[in-house]
């Protein structure tokens, strides 16, 4: 069965919590049982102390009443004294035999002849202790009377002047080892009520860290991490919609700027057929003017031409005015691309501002919002550019179209006249002059269109590119957006059953 996210996490600080009263729970221990050994080597030196002492008593009395006594009647006095249920007296001299025993078949008998339960030599030693110190202790195991067991037993003696005897008495240490091993049931007993105090502790504590988590988990990461996992998806569906929208809105503004280059590109080559026809009428205009100067003799040779001039003239007009026109449709186009502009400033605006309220997860379509405004920006100056140049171009036909209309009456005027007057003909060759001009200015302002129309289809190309761009940019974004709604939904796994998802490497810049 999945756990949640936060059940983990509480699960989590429980372990923790576990793992630190555990290792508390070690170091007390551990502290309790050292103080426990020093307080066992304390009691038991302590009983030992007592047992030495009370020893000391009783020795120093058997001896200060043997010494008032001779000394047969000394050792009968130590050897028949009793104390408690099995104390006795014992006397060895300074030369290292048994004087006086209990046990009589020991009189007599060498110290290092004498071992005890385990075969072990020890009244040499308390001997050595005696004769260095005055007194001396020696501990070793012994049959007790009335058992056949042997126990520990702890003997003292001490050396005295008469006789250089050492009186000694001795007692077992099972009271000793049965009141050490109380104290030690003791020192566990309070061992474990320890360790039980810290398992209550932290038991209690575990309860109330799981409790008090529970609380600040669910109302401080729970519950706010659900609803910005709430506000993500809904950024994320309205920034999808608003890419779509502006997918359509790329998209008609790349037919619309495709159909304006089909436009511009058949515009300029109407362009390049006036320059031609415009250089020849250049041409012929030269041929008159040479004519006129040849004089009377070819003034019906000049009507012919004048006629030429007049019927090439008049179409020339008409493609003027044609161009005219064209112009003027050219500033109609040039007009709706500064809406279309306009427009899109406007959505790259309000887009900038929904990639600004959407925060880190729109940072990167404001980038691109900030520069489909500046693409939408450089097309409004260029667009602003080419309305100059077109009015330039209407101007020069209008000029072209004025003048031309003052050349074709002055041409009508000489095929009236040129009949009835030769001296007209210095007026016909000043106005051929002035033909030659005009056509001259006409060509010149056709070049310029030219030019400026290259320069309308250089514009328009980019931006269709910039179009393009902007389309596969929004494509990106809307790429994005929907792996933000993945996200956000893995996010909502993770929070719901606590198990991570291999959201890692989702999203590329």
């Amino acid at each position: 069965m999945k756990s949640s996210l936060k059940v983990k996490m509480i699960g989590l600080m429980a372990l923790f919590m576990c793992c630190l009263v555990a290792v508390l729970s070690y170091f007390s221990v551990s502290a309790t049982l050292q103080r426990g050994e020093l307080r066992l080597r304390e009691y038991e030196e302590m009983l030992y102390k007592q047992k030495t002492d009370n020893m000391k008593n009783l020795v120093e009395s058997i001896a200060n009443a043997a010494s008032l006594l001779p000394e047969e009647e000394a050792k009968q006095l130590i050897r028949h004294a009793r104390y408690g249920e099995d104390g006795y007296f014992l006397v060895i001299n300074a030369n290292g035999n048994m004087a006086v025993h209990i046990d009589q078949t020991l009189e007599g008998q060498a110290l290092a002849n004498i071992r005890d339960a385990g075969n072990a030599v020890f009244w040499p030693k308390l001997l050595e202790q005696c004769k260095e110190k005055g007194e001396g202790t020696v501990k070793y195991t012994w049959i007790k009377p009335g058992s056949a067991k042997p126990e520990a037993k702890l003997s003292y003696g001490k050396a005295i002047g008469k006789w250089n005897w050492i009186v000694v008495t001795g007692m077992y240490l099972d009271d000793v080892a049965a009141a050490i091993s109380r104290e030690e049931a003791l020192i566990h007993q309070e061992i474990w009520g320890t360790v039980v105090r810290y398992l209550l502790i932290a038991a209690v504590a575990l309860v109330l860290i799981i409790a008090i988590a529970g609380f600040f988990l669910n109302r401080y990461i729970t519950q706010p991490l659900a609803g910005a996992i709430a506000k993500v998806n809904n950024y994320a569906a309205e920034m999808d919609e608003t890419v779509t929208n502006q997918a359509s809105f790329s998209l008609e503004l790349s037919s619309s700027v495709s159909e304006i280059s089909a436009t511009m590109e058949e515009f300029s080559s109407s362009g390049i057929l006036i320059s031609n026809h415009s250089q020849g009428v250049a041409d012929s205009a030269a041929q008159t003017l040479e004519r006129t100067r040849q004089g009377v003799a070819e003034v019906e040779a000049l009507m012919g031409k004048m006629k030429e001039i007049y019927s090439d003239n008049q179409i020339n007009i008409q493609e003027i005015v044609a161009l005219g026109h064209r112009s003027k449709e050219v500033n109609k186009i040039m007009e709706f691309i500064n809406n279309i502009t306009s427009q899109t400033r406007l959505i790259a605006f309000n887009a900038a501002l929904e990639a600004a309220s959407a925060g880190e997860a729109g940072k990167r379509f404001g980038v691109v919002a900030l520069e489909i405004r500046r693409l939408a920006d450089s097309v409004m100056e260029s667009t602003k550019e080419i309305e100059t140049k077109i009015n330039e171009i209407v101007a020069a036909v209008s000029r072209q179209v004025v003048a031309s209309e003052k050349n074709t009456k002055g041409i009508e005027e000489g095929l009236a006249y040129s009949e009835r007057t030769v001296t007209l003909i210095y007026d016909i060759e000043n106005a051929a002059d002035q033909t030659t001009d005009a056509v001259s200015q006409i060509v010149l302002s056709i070049q310029q269109q030219q030019t400026a129309g290259e320069q309308v289809l250089t514009a328009l190309r980019q931006i269709k590119q910039g179009t393009n761009d902007n389309t596969t940019m929004i494509q990106q974004t809307k790429a994005i957006s929907k792996e933000l709604a993945k996200l956000a939904e893995e996010l909502e796994a993770v929070v719901d059953t606590g198990k991570p998802a291999a959201i890692a490497g989702r999203v590329h810049g």
